[in-house]
């Protein structure tokens, strides 16, 4: 086969294919899954440093267990990419281990994962079925099963109208939808998924976040999924690494993130567009604590917790999302007079802006609230799901 170099290693169990078609970017894919799976995969302690000394990876440690669907969401540039290249073995470990399945990888190389980058080619004189065959075909699976188990991942991922048709005639889903096919169509010991779902529009990117989650679990094999997105990584994974300039921040479930975000950057990285900092300062007693912002104070009803009970008058940032703002202030809500400035509607409810005390606060009111613009009114804020920030170093005081 013209453009293609074989490369085998490590006995009978692993393949390392690359191909070397002008048109296509390296792709890794494995024999039959004869690698021991029983252990994590991941990194250890690992520093990335690329061509131009730029350090993308900083003494990272992240591992996932077996059949765990890991997201790694982190802004533009914070590693994520270069994380997963690393366990890949296409970027070059400065310090540190890269583990698979429990054993320490080769330093270049033979990993036994398969990856779909983020601008993921396919080979464009092959139809989508016969890319997305081309492990089965290196490792030599009958065309028989080769042909029903294409089938078969196209039916999961719904693409089988696709099988006969080349790449050229796809729109960039499509060869996405394509290209992650031919990705889990072995059984190798990873996956590396490198934003798989970026060039899928909006509602299809909703229909195939589950379709991709049943696909990976069913094939019961550790999945890295790096996005961008938070709803994406928050809806279909077993947890979360967050990464900020090279380092893991934080790594838990979608909830523990979202509740209990160990610094601001996570919890605005979470949520973005639904937490508005605002400056307060506590007030703390010995059966209550509350929050000052301008002249209204916002009761939690509740015990100080531990890290604030020696911060009374201490300034802080307060993390109040739009949920816990009410149209109809209930007898335990702390109050606030507000301005409304922007009004729309999402679907089964509105979000509305508004300016309190001259900061800027989101709420969320039922789809047929009929506030406008300018209105002045009174909402209710409950603070007891408020999450408290040093104000000069962001980190969280009550995670």
């Amino acid at each position: 086969m013209r453009g293609i170099r074989f490369r085998w290693g490590g006995g009978p169990t692993r393949i390392d294919v690359r191909c070397l078609h002008a048109d296509a970017v390296p792709t890794l894919v494995t024999r039959e899954v004869l690698v021991d799976t029983i252990g994590p995969t991941g990194l250890e302690g690992a520093t990335v440093v690329l061509a131009d000394g730029t350090v993308a990876l900083r003494e990272s440690t992240l591992l996932a267990e077996p059949g765990e669907l890991l997201a790694v969401l982190g802004p533009s540039g914070s590693g994520k990419s270069s994380l997963l290249r690393a366990i890949a073995g296409l970027e070059r470990l400065s310090a540190g281990r890269i583990v698979i399945a429990g054993s320490t990888a080769p330093e270049r190389g033979r990993r036994g994962v398969a990856m779909v980058a983020q601008d993921n080619q396919l080979i464009p004189f092959l139809d989508a079925a016969r890319n997305m065959s081309f492990p089965l075909d290196v490792q030599g699976v009958p065309r028989e099963e080769s042909r029903a188990r294409v089938e078969a991942q196209a039916s999961r991922l719904r693409i089988g109208r696709l099988l006969g048709r080349k790449p050229p005639t796809l729109s960039p889903g499509e060869k996405a939808r394509v290209g992650l096919g031919r990705a889990m169509i072995g059984r190798p010991s990873a996956y590396l998924l490198d934003e798989p779902l970026a060039h899928l529009d909006a509602s299809e990117r909703v229909r195939m976040r589950q379709q991709l989650r049943a696909a990976v679990k069913e094939a019961g094999v550790t999945t890295f999924l790096v996005t961008h997105d938070p709803i994406e990584a928050l809806s279909i994974s077993d947890r979360v690494a967050v990464l900020d300039a090279g380092r893991v921040v934080q790594v838990g479930t979608g909830r523990e993130l979202y509740d209990a975000p160990v610094n601001r950057f996570v919890a605005e990285l979470v949520a973005p567009g639904r937490i508005t900092l605002v400056p307060a300062r506590l007030v703390v007693t010995e059966t209550m604590c509350a929050y000052r912002v301008g002249t209204r104070t916002l009761p939690t009803w509740t015990p100080p917790p531990p890290a604030l009970r020696e911060r009374d008058g201490d300034a802080v940032l307060l993390g109040i999302r739009p949920e816990d703002v009410h149209a109809e202030p209930a007898a335990d809500h702390g109050t606030a007079d507000a301005i409304v400035r922007s009004v729309e509607l999402v679907g089964p409810y509105t979000t509305v802006g508004l300016d309190v005390a001259g900061h800027d606060l989101f709420a969320r009111f039922p789809a047929h609230s009929r506030v406008r613009r300018g209105d002045a009114i009174t909402v209710g804020i409950d603070a007891v799901h408020a999450l408290v920030f040093d104000a000069v170093t962001g980190a969280a005081l009550t995670a």
